[in-house]
């Protein structure tokens, strides 16, 4: 075995143990109508769509007296290397006397996946957001209180080229190999919010203007993260291997996770960490077809103490012969690290600065006789924090949502930014007396583009207002 497959091998292991642990933003995956229109809400929300957006829209005067969500879910997946072409064409095998095998790459198709990184390191992220119970109160015409029960699973991790270039070439000669921007996060948590708002004033300036806060009982179940991968190779022109091994990983919860549990199913699991959340919001209708929000969501923090494990290692490591037994089991243990009860920590919540403006088209005097409702929103999303379901790239967005008649809604919407670039969202909703039915996908750039998108996501749920 030659240095660069041993190497390989012990390095792949190390950061694909990672990766596999993870397999397993505010509310906005499970908010359809909101991701119909490319995440365009903070001005728009009514009813149980504002809690987690802007808890002051629970003041603009909406229909009905209650309302439940029946289950919303969104899912959303991407990558800034990987799209779909290249999944199918090198990560799927190929078809081989009836059965798939592995497909063997060529330098040809290695340059091809390494030239996807457009930069050094490339992002890859994956979210899941479930509504488990959503009730709404109106309390009058212009308050109302809401109570959501929202689950919420993501992993983000960045994976420099480095460390590509260094499985498919392995560490040749004069080659050198920096995975220090390697980063994974990942968790599990549900929200418990109280959400109010409320109109408290008018002015001849602001218009009619509403507040809103909410309150939230933060429970983990399950956190990980690679916080630190400081990792060097430099293999000198005799084929002598140096290297700096320097990784910090650490998890809480692992055994919901890793199957160790012995509950079975459970509705209500025993909680790893527990915290407290809060949004706050402000909201105006400004004239009859011209209003604007701005809110700051999941301010807060999580404090993880149970079953909290660090797998740690800080040592440099020197091969000048691979066959040599002793070289291999010494390389091996300095990889693999020490496995060790860790102690508490905190993390905080994904917080979102969101700043938005609506118009509703068919309110203006221009546009009086135009058939059916036709409402555009603009959008600005700042999140203050690095963590699955938020970036600190900002993102913005325009939307729109078209009613031709009484119960057929169509949405659509651009956004750019983010860790999605560059989106184009669509969107259905069907309202028939109380009940309303939405479907929508932020992500349906493979309409047009079917071998080169490389983020999906898709959003279904129901309400029933009363």
């Amino acid at each position: 075995m030659g240095i660069s497959t041993f190497t390989r091998m012990l390095l792949c292991g190390v950061l694909s143990a990672a990766l596999c642990a993870t397999a397993a933003e505010g509310a906005e995956r499970s908010n359809v109508r909101g991701i119909g229109m490319a995440r365009t809400f903070v001005a728009l929300s009514r009813g149980l769509d504002a809690a987690g957006i802007n808890p002051a829209c629970l003041g603009a005067p909406d229909s009905g007296i209650i309302a439940f969500s029946v289950v919303p879910v969104g899912v959303h997946v991407g990558s800034e290397f990987l799209d779909y072409d290249l999944y199918n064409s090198y990560f799927t095998g190929v078809e081989t006397d009836g059965q798939r095998v592995g497909r063997y790459l060529s330098t040809s198709d290695k340059e091809k996946i390494l030239s996807a990184f457009q930069t050094d390191v490339a992002r890859s992220s994956a979210e899941a957001e479930l509504r488990l119970f959503g009730f709404l109160l109106r309390l009058g015409r212009t308050s109302s209180l809401a109570f959501t029960v929202t689950e919420q699973l993501g992993v983000v991790a960045d994976i420099p080229r480095d460390y590509m270039s260094f499985l498919f070439n392995g560490n040749l000669p004069g080659s050198q190999f920096d995975f220090a921007g390697t980063r994974v996060k990942a968790s599990w948590r549900r929200d418990y919010a109280f959400s109010f708002g409320a109109r408290v004033a008018e002015s001849p300036l602001l218009g009619a203007l509403s507040i809103g806060a909410a309150a939230k009982l933060v429970q983990g179940y399950w956190y990980y993260e690679v916080e630190r991968f400081n990792t060097r190779l430099i293999t000198a022109n005799n084929g002598t291997l140096t290297g700096t091994v320097d990784f910090l990983a650490r998890q809480v919860g692992g055994r919901l996770i890793n199957g160790n549990s012995d509950e079975g199913y459970n509705l209500f699991p025993e909680a790893a960490g527990s915290g407290v959340g809060f949004d706050i919001g402000m909201a105006s209708q400004v004239t009859r077809f011209f209003s604007f929000g701005v809110s700051v969501t999941d301010i807060g923090r999580v404090r993880w103490s149970k079953e909290v494990e660090e797998v740690r290692a800080e040592s440099t490591m020197v091969v000048d012969d691979p066959l040599d037994a002793n070289q291999r089991d010494a390389i091996e243990s300095v990889i693999k690290g020490k496995r060790n009860p860790g102690t508490a920590f905190t993390t905080g919540l994904p917080t979102t600065l969101r700043v938005g403006v609506a118009l509703a088209v068919h309110k203006l005097p221009a546009f009086g006789a135009m058939p059916g409702e036709l409402l555009v929103g603009l959008d600005y999303n700042q999140g203050l924090r690095e963590l699955p379901g938020t970036t600190k790239k900002p993102r913005a967005s325009i939307g729109l949502e078209y009613k031709p008649n009484g119960w057929v809604l169509l949405r659509s919407g651009v956004s750019l930014g983010g860790t999605d670039h560059f989106n184009v969202a669509f969107g259905v909703g069907v309202h028939v007396g109380p009940f309303g039915f939405d479907i929508a996908s932020e992500n349906t750039g493979w309409l047009f583009a079917p071998k080169s998108f490389s983020h999906g996501s898709l959003a279904a749920g129901m309400q029933i207002a009363l």
